[in-house]
Order: C-alpha cells, then structure tokens, then sequence
C-alpha cells in the first residue's frame, strides 16, 4: 500500500509537555507533596544470602517523628505480584513486601515511615538485626552447581508450586527443522560462546511513590511506572485488598527504559504503610537503590552456525544461561524472548533455542531496552561477521543473502507471538548505510597516528512492534484502551493510559487523531487521567506505544470523524461520503471552499442538541510487526592503550510510517548511546560479598554528550499495513545491533574479537598483546 499525503504526520512536532519542562513546571511523582505526608525508608541486608534471626526494633522506635516499623511478621504473607504482561499462569511468585531470608546484599528486611526523611534514616540506623548466614552464589553458571547453596527451593507459578532444582527458574527448547541434518549439509560450521554484561537502565529519574489513603481503606497512587493498570493489580494482590481500592494516576516519567516496567516492593510497601497510620506515604529510591532494582540480564550464548559455500545460513543452535537475580520478577521470560529473536535473525530451516533461566544471590533484574534482544543479537551478529571471514563474502552482502523479509515468520515475544513479515526496509537500510558510512574503504585502517588504527563494522537487527498475534499468546497480553471526544470549542480530548517514558509516545498519539479527525495537532489535548477513569492497557514495553496503542487511538478518533462527517453533512447538505477533513475543517471533497470549521460543527451539534462527539476503543493488535534497523559504525583503536573511540555512526531505522520526525530520530540517536554504553563500558560490577562496587554515577560509567560520535539517521521509505497510518515501532530496534557492530569494527581495525561485554580497553588491549605473542 502506498504511503498516502499526510497534513500532520512526517513532520518535526514539539511534545506536548515540552513548554512545561522547559520551565521546570512539570510535576514527576518525587515532587508530589501532600499534607501530612510520611516518609519510607527500607532497611536492606549487608549480607547476600542467610536467614534473619531475629530484629529489635527498641532503639529505632524511640526516634522522634517514628510513626511505623514494619517486618516480615506485619505484612500479607501472601507472595508479591510484580508484573501483569503475563497471564496469571505464567506469573512468578517468589518474594514478599519485606523477607525473613535475605537472598542478596540489598534485600528488604523492615521498613520505617516517619514525619522526615532523615527520621527514617535515623530508625533504620538503630534496628538491630542478628542474621544466619549462608553461601553465596554470584554468576549464573556457578548457581547451576551440583553444589551450589539452594537461593529457592520452591515458588508459585499461577497457583501451582514450583520445586527450584539447581537454581533453574525455568528451560526451554524450540526447534525448526532438524538441526543435524542441517549441520550435516553445512560446508563451513563455527561455534563460540559469547558473555554479555549486566547494564544497568540508568533513567535520570528515580522510582519514587506517594500513596495517599483514602475513605473505605483505598489508596490513591501517584508512581513511577510504565503501566498504571499493571500497578493497581500488583499493589491490589500483594496487599490482598480488591482491585477497585487501589486508584494509580498517570505522570510522565524522566526516562525509564525498562527500569519502571514492573512494580517493585518499595510502592505496596509505601501502601501497606499508608493505610496502616492513615496518612499519605512518600517512598523515593536513591539511586544506589535503583542498582538493587533493575538492569540488563546477563546472559551466556553458545552459538553454533552452519553455512554452504555459496553463505546459505542453513543451520544455527543456541542454548543460553540467563542469570535473572535473586527474584524471578519477569519469571523466564527474558530467556523465552531470547528465543524468539534467535529465530526470527536470519533464514535458516534448521534452528534449535535452549535456555535456562538461573537464580542468582544478585540484585534483581528487569527488562532493559530489548527484552534480551540486544545478547541474542551480539552473539548472532558476531558470529554473522565471523562466517563472512570464512566464506570471502562481504558481511553486508552474507545479511542481504539470508535476512528475513516480507512473507516470512516473525516470533515478536516468544514461540507464541508471531505474524507474516509484511514489510522490511532491510535492504534499503543495508545498502544506505553502507554507502553513507564508506564501507568500500574498510581496508583502510591508516590514521595520522600509527598506534592508532582505524576501522568500520556493521550489524543489523530489529524488534517487535508490540506483542500481538493472530492468535492471543497463551502466556502475554498485549490491548489498548482509548476514549476520544470533542469539546465544543473544537478541540479533542484523549483519555488513555500508556505511559510516555519521554520518548514522546502521547505527542504521538495526539499527532495520530489530529490526522484521523482533520484537527490541527495543537487541538488535541492529552489528559493524563488515572486507572479509575482510563481503559485497560498494557505496560509501555516491546515498541508498542505507536503501533499497539496507537491503533486503540486512531479506532477511537475515527469514530469521532465519522459522528462529525455525518453532523456536517447534514449542516452542508452533502452526502457524507463527499466530505473530507484536515487542519479543523471538514470540506466538500472536490469543493474544498465549501465547509465548516469543525468548532462550527460540535458547536451546532450542541444547540440542536445532537450530543457530543466521543469515541472508544479496546483493540487487541493481531500482529506484532518488525521494525528493521542497521547500525555502521566507524572506529579508532589506540593499539597502545587499548581506548576505542566510536567517531562516526550511521544508524538505519525502519519504521513504517514517520509520525513524528522528532521521535524516531530521538529513539535512533538515544538507541545508539545506550548501545555503545554496552558496547565499550557498561557494568554493575559486585565485590566478593556480592555487594555493587559502582552504584552512582560516579563510578558507574556512561558515555557523555561530548563523547558521542557523529549520528546520521537514515530512514527507510516501507509502509505497515497493519500500523496506524503505516506506522511501527523503533525505540528499542535502535540499540540491539550497536555492540556487534562495535566490535566487528574493533575486529576490522585491529584483527582482535571480543566476545566478552563490555570491549573495554583492558580487554582490547590484553587481546592485542594476545595476539602480538601468537605472532611471534
């Protein structure tokens, strides 16, 4: 289908909030006061594994402004829910609010609400706690030891229990295909085990919480989160209380990235406390806390890849150990999502995923911009260049042979979510990038320095677009909700509930029934509404604030236009099926003079009494469609230091239809940060006590304005049926295939693979000698 000529999407739109935070106006949910309002601070474990003896809380209670002290013994012994992307069957029960066994350096232990923060602090100071302490396990594949200490030894999954052996969550296998067969017609077969690291989201915001108790034992909740409807659910079974008592309020958030998807245990705790001294209760995460809370899984890959000699990929296998913490809080969905993306890389009949999913005595972790995508792809990605190197084929040109394309099948969120690709701007993307990076001088490696030298690689990748299918997943739910209606001065109103995580997903949204009505995109006002008065929707996660939610709105909006077509058609005394609109007017399609402004429209409607213009949709996507992306990148490697600097970027996006210029450059640009983060530096390192050695920004290192290279986007012109408009995801496409092509050119600049995240300097450099003393 061909694109069509658009009056508001394709263009450069300021976001809607973007007035107020330039003035600091803008109200995120640490700066909520209210009277009389409380303040929360947990005490956690200095140790990373054992049982707790015994408290005394003597000392701590006897400090001024001390309003409550809560333990294990005062709160539901009913396990916490701390998600809701999953069905209930699939869900993972394995903490409560506060723990009588620590299971990492961290671990919630009591927690304190007092008149101040300090007061808090200062209780938590004086609880005494006596702990039996046990062995620790830090990395995934020790926890899989015969003897390594048991971190669980039973969970709930649904309402079934769950014996833990060996400290597996859950195993999975998926096969195409018979893989010996395919191994058998392969000419050339590589095999390598690749280890990625544990980045953590680093949203400038921290998570923070006010919970305000309300008549009847209900709680209103203000939150850092990616889905209200999610927390209202998590907060309502962790605390056993009914669903209709607890009222989440949507804020814009200060970056997220996964970071907020699911609900912790500091916002039930803040409630539990609320209602238990009857005032409001403020819960902020410092951000040493926000390292105890969330970051990329770590993941080992052994990839094994079988090719003909002409580079026809005809077998790969994969089996993955992924460490989720010490709290399964996404249970294995991250390895199962692994698997998805490892089929859906390239063109292969014969394909066989393992993963396992490990317990750890770590923090635990969360989704990170990629659900597991940015691992799979590294290891693919890596091994992708590797093959061309064996075969003498260029790398670029071994991607065009097998990528997948339109007709093929795309597993968006695991074995169950899939669609027919039906449209890929691969090509267009490959070829471009190419081009604009220079890849015919990649043989050139001189600089002006001869310690330095210089080098480009290439990966591509992708993501889903939402998590829907044909068929509704058996273990994830992916709707939308959303209520349009006409004020009668012209101006729409939108009530959803998708979290913008200010990447500018509502902006989008208010762009999308400017469009679908004929309104000027500063006519539609976005209202951030609550989960009492907004439809269900789901977590913002997968890509899908475009395409999943942006269908519920252009469905809504449309059947606003159609009660205002029909209104006007009647005022114009033209059938309605003439009319058209754009820019506040509705029109004679072939007589564009001939027309009312649409204030003139609900203006009459409401003096002939016809009622307001208002529209409603909850829409289950039945697609989850790829947006395609390439990254080329261009490096320089200090051969006496081992320092790679990134000097020039050219990241290539597939989008479908561009909604908002701003957005999809953004995302593009914001994709390859984060990606070269986990390229080159990015860790959460742990002492031998399991404690986090860098837990600030102080020590945990991430890449500044000033180090960032040069950034050309390029776009692909592709047009997706099933999106609103043409319209697909991008935001996490961006960063899956940077790490590979950073260390592809690393490769190409200095003949040294790093396997191993992050490709720091000690690891290039170390590699260079490596291979100085290979070479005699």
């Amino acid at each position: 289908m061909a694109k069509k000529e658009f009056h508001v999407l394709g263009r450069s739109l300021p976001k809607k909030e973007a007035g107020e935070k330039a003035t600091g106006s803008l109200k995120y949910s640490g700066d909520l006061v209210f009277p009389g309002m409380l303040h929360a601070k947990i005490l956690r474990s200095p140790i990373a594994h054992g049982y707790v003896k015994h408290i005394d809380m003597t000392r701590a209670s006897k400090v001024a402004g001390v309003r409550a002290i809560i333990t294990h013994s005062d709160v539901p012994d009913t396990p916490a829910m701390h998600q809701f992307l999953h069905k209930p069957s699939y869900l993972y029960y394995d903490s409560h609010l506060l723990e009588n066994k620590v299971r990492h350096q961290g671990d919630r232990v009591a927690a304190v609400a007092a008149d101040s923060v300090e007061a808090a602090e200062e209780a938590c100071s004086l609880i005494t706690v006596e702990y039996e302490p046990l062995d620790a396990v830090f990395d995934a594949e020790s926890a899989l030891a015969a003897a390594a200490p048991a971190i669980h030894t039973v969970t709930r999954r649904g309402e079934v229990a769950v014996e833990i052996g060996n400290n597996i969550v859950g195993v999975r296998e998926f096969n195409i295909g018979d893989i010996r067969e395919g191994f058998r017609e392969a000419d050339v077969v590589l095999e390598h085990v690749y280890r990625t690291s544990r980045p953590n989201n680093a949203p400038l915001e921290t998570t923070a919480v006010v919970c305000v108790p309300g008549p009847g034992g209900s709680v209103e909740v203000y939150g850092t989160t990616q889905g209200i409807h999610a927390m209202r659910m998590n907060i309502a079974s962790s605390l056993r209380l009914p669903l209709s008592k607890i009222n989440c309020h949507r804020l814009h958030l200060g970056g997220a990235f996964g970071a907020h998807i699911h609900t912790g245990w500091i916002e039930p705790i803040c409630a539990f406390l609320a209602l238990m001294t009857g005032r409001p209760v403020r819960g902020e995460k410092s951000r040493e806390e926000m390292f105890l809370s969330c970051g990329r899984h770590p993941m080992v890959l052994n990839l094994k890849t079988g090719a003909k000699r002409d580079g026809t990929i005809v077998a790969q296998e994969l089996d993955v150990i992924d460490d989720t913490g010490a709290y399964a809080v996404s249970g294995e969905s991250k390895m199962v999502l692994a698997g998805g993306w490892f089929l859906s890389m390239y063109r292969c009949p014969h394909m066989r995923f393992t993963g396992r999913t490990v317990y750890t005595n770590t923090p635990p972790l969360t989704a990170m911009r990629g659900a597991g995508n940015p691992q799979v792809n590294f290891a693919v990605e890596s091994q992708m260049d590797m093959m061309a190197e064996a075969l003498g084929i260029d790398p670029v040109d071994l991607r065009l042979r097998n990528h997948i394309r339109r007709g093929d099948l795309f597993y968006g969120q695991g074995p169950d979510v899939v669609c027919r690709v039906e449209s890929c701007g691969t090509e267009e993307l490959l070829r471009k990038g190419a081009e604009r990076i220079g890849w015919d001088r990649r043989g050139d490696h001189a600089t002006d320095r001869p310690w330095v030298k210089r080098g480009i690689g290439m990966a591509r990748g992708f993501h889903t677009s939402g998590a829907g299918s044909p068929e509704p997943s058996k273990f994830i739910l992916d709707y939308s909700g959303a209520i349009v209606k006409m004020n009668e001065d012209g101006t729409a109103v939108l009530i959803n509930a998708v979290a913008d995580t200010g990447c500018g997903s509502l902006s989008a949204h208010a762009a999308i029934v400017a469009e679908e009505i004929g309104l000027k995109y500063e006519d539609v006002i976005i209202t951030m509404g609550d989960t009492d008065v907004t439809p269900f929707d789901v977590p913002t996660h997968a890509s899908r604030g475009t395409y999943g939610a942006g269908r519920a709105v252009r469905q809504a909006a449309g059947k606003v236009k159609e009660t205002l077509l029909r209104w006007a058609s009647e005022m114009l005394e033209t059938p309605a099926a003439d009319l058209a609109s754009a820019q506040g007017r509705i029109f004679v399609a072939d007589a564009p003079e001939t027309g009312l402004t649409i204030r003139e429209v609900v203006q009459t409607a409401q003096n002939r009494g016809w009622g307001t213009a208002i529209g409603e949709a909850s829409v289950r996507p039945d697609a989850c469609p790829p947006h395609f992306t390439a990254t080329f990148v261009e490096v320089e490697v200090d051969t006496r230091t081992g320092v790679v600097r990134v000097i020039r970027a050219v990241q290539g996006a597939d989008a479908g239809t561009t909604v908002d210029v701003n957005n999809v450059k953004g995302q593009v640009a914001g994709g390859l940060h984060m990606g070269l983060g986990f390229a080159l530096m990015e860790d959460t390192r742990f002492d031998e006590q399991g404690r986090v050695v860098n837990p600030t920004f102080r020590d945990y290192k991430l890449l500044l304005a000033e180090d960032m290279p040069d950034v050309e986007t390029v776009l692909a012109g592709t047009y997706e049926p099933t999106g609103p408009f043409g319209a697909k995801g991008i935001g996490e496409g961006a960063t899956n295939p940077v790490a590979a092509a950073v260390t592809n050119a690393i490769y190409n600049a200095v003949g040294v693979r790093v396997t191993d995240l992050p490709a720091t300097m000690e690891k290039v450099f170390k590699a260079l000698r490596e291979k100085e003393a290979s070479h005699g």
